[in-house]
Parts: structure tokens; sequence; C-alpha cells
């Protein structure tokens, strides 16, 4: 067969080559029919067996992530179980802790009392902002950190409307009424009120004539409250909220040792602007300038409130704080989209163009 198909390797007839040119032939003949035939049976038989190998390790790891599921559910179970048997006598005369007028009155004397700064935006830092027991109380019903969510390892937020739910019983009752009836119903009126003519600037800034008064007159409210967990290596940069948040709160919830140095900084923007977006605006991403005017203190019962115009805010937890957990809470205040919406589209076309995206959102 070989001669055959070869009959020069061997010197027949006028072709005659050396032994040695004869045997590399035959090699490179021989391998390239070993290689038609047998590679692809090992291509096959690699091809499965690596595939089963690909298999019994994805396998394996399934088994090994609903172990660790398994193990973090069970954990977090029990430190619930642990944090609920603590807090458990915090549950009799709950009833009584939770007095609205003895709250309200301490709220609004401290917030009319207040020294309020115009630079560079209009903002206060209000000490012992709540009755001292009350805040203690609310304190303590903070829902321990396994359940914040964890998509974020250096920033977690627990939003009242949509985690509370879940949290222990003790969390539920007393967060929702810090939230919906100290915050939203006493403390967000009553800093609109004694902010109330930034509130108008800060209105009228954005549309002409007696939009700042007439949009100031409507009732504002506390909104999106939500409270903060921040780890070291958080870092937010200087920014101001959405254009519908009138005034912007943050309730310090320090801690026994927490340094104060890692409060909220305040940043003066250097050059006359405008919110060119709906959402949080970034004056750096727009090249403008802005400087630290401020850092408010981390301190405990604090309130830092300010109004969203004219300056921008951010925050920093260093990598390497010794501060591991700062917990806080933020709110917004602002009317009624609805009830804001109706005011504008009174407005000419014209007068509302910086409105112009909030008014084509869907309700």
């Amino acid at each position: 067969m070989l001669r055959r198909s070869v009959p020069w390797a061997l010197g027949v007839g006028s072709w005659k080559l050396p032994r040695a040119r004869v045997a590399t032939v035959l090699g490179r003949l021989v391998y390239s029919r070993l290689k038609n035939a047998l590679l692809p049976d090992f291509r096959r038989a690699w091809s499965k067996d690596f595939d089963a190998s690909v298999k019994t390790l994805q396998r394996t790891l399934s088994d090994v992530q609903a172990e660790l599921a398994d193990l973090r559910f069970a954990h977090h179970a029990l430190v619930v179980r642990e944090w609920t048997a603590t807090r458990a006598p915090l549950l009799e005369g709950l009833d009584a802790r939770l007095s609205l007028d003895r709250i309200r009155a301490h709220v609004t004397a401290a917030v009319n009392a207040a020294s309020v700064c115009t630079e560079p935006t209009t903002h206060a830092v209000i000490e012992h902002v709540f009755p001292a027991d009350f805040y203690e109380l609310v304190a303590a019903a903070i829902p321990p950190a396994e359940l914040f969510p964890s998509r974020d390892p250096v920033k977690q937020d627990f939003h009242l409307d949509e985690h509370l739910e879940r949290a222990p019983l003790l969390t539920q009752r007393v967060w929702r009424f810090f939230d919906e009836d100290v915050v939203a119903g006493i403390l967000a009126p009553a800093l609109h009120q004694r902010f109330h003519d930034a509130v108008v600037e800060h209105y009228a800034e954005t549309a002409g004539g007696d939009f700042g008064e007439r949009a100031a007159a409507i009732p504002h409210r506390g909104f999106a409250g939500r409270l903060h967990l921040r780890r070291p290596g958080y870092h937010l940069k200087p920014h101001l909220d959405p254009k519908r948040v009138v005034i912007t709160g943050l309730v310090y919830f320090a801690r026994p040792g927490d340094g104060e140095q890692f409060g909220t900084q305040l940043f003066r923007v250097k050059k006359a602007f405008t919110s060119s977006t709906m959402g949080k605006f970034y004056p750096q991403d727009e090249g403008l300038p802005v400087e630290l005017a401020r850092t408010v203190p981390f301190r405990a019962n604090t309130l830092f409130a300010f109004v969203n115009s004219k300056a921008a805010h951010g925050a920093s937890l260093p990598a390497d704080a010794p501060l591991r957990e700062r917990y806080a809470y933020q709110f917004y205040v602002k009317p009624r989209d609805g009830d804001l919406k109706k005011l504008l589209l009174e407005l000419p076309a014209d007068a509302r163009k910086n409105w112009s995206q909030f008014l084509d959102e869907k309700q």
C-alpha cells in the first residue's frame, strides 16, 4: 500500500533519494495519516472529559454557594433573635414613650431657637433636636446591620417604605412613628417655616414672577426617609440633591467613640450655576470648581439641615478610618409632586422650562 502510494520514495525509476530523506518523508506521511485518523477522536475525548469536569465544578460551586447562603441566613436569623431578645423590655409601655405632644413641643422649640447660617447656603446644625430619652429609644431601635441591603459593602441604605416590614416589631413601631409622625409631620414643616425666605429664593431661581412665594406656600412634608449605614472606603463627591427637593435633613446617630470628623461636608460652588438636571447635580462634572466650606461634627442627636441650592454637599469615610459603622437618617422636605406640578402648569410655558423634565414625568 505504501509502495504504491509513493513509488519514488524507495528509489524506483529516476526518483532516487538519500536514505535519510526517505525516512523523513515516510515519517511525515505516517504522522499525517495518524493525525487525520486519531486527532478527531482525541479532541472528542478531551472535550467530553473537559465538559464533564466543568459540570462537576459547577455543581460543586452551586452546592458551596447554597451552603454559604444557608449559613448566612442562619447567622442573620440568630443575630435578629438576639437583637430582639435584648430589646424586648423596650416594648413594655412603648405607647407612653411615643407621646407626640411632648416631642412636638421639644422639636419645634429646638428648630425655632436654632442659629441659621446663610453661607454657602442656608443651613442649621441643631444639637439635641429630640428629647434625650426619645432619641435613645430611636437609636436602640435601629435594625441590626444584617437587615440592611448588602449590594454595596460600604454603602447600605435601609429605605423605610421598602424594608421596614421585615424588621423586628420594635423597629417597625418606633421607626414608623419617627419617620411618619415626627419627621414628616413635625420636623419637616418646622424647617420649611424656619427657612422660609431661603425656600422662596430657591423656587424663584427656577421660574420668574411670584412663583417663589406661591411655591413656598404649598404645604411641605418630609419624604424618602432612609437609614444610612456607611463603612470605611465610602466616598460621596460634592453634589446637589434632585431639584424638587427643597431642604435636605440628616440626623446623626453617632455612638460612643465615633469620631466627630466624619460628619457631612458642605462645599462652596465658586461660580454661579443652575442645575441642569432633575436628578442629582454634580458641579465638578460640569466644570464648576468647589471648595470645602465646613464639615459638620458627627454628634449624637444632631440635625444638619440645609436648603438644596447654591452649595453642594458630600461625605467621606476613609478606608483607614477607626469608625467602622456610621449611622445617619436622611430625609427630604418638599411638596407633593402633584401639588407642585399643578402650580407649574399655571405658569407661561417659557417660565416653567427649567421644570420641563419634572412635568414630563408620569405620576
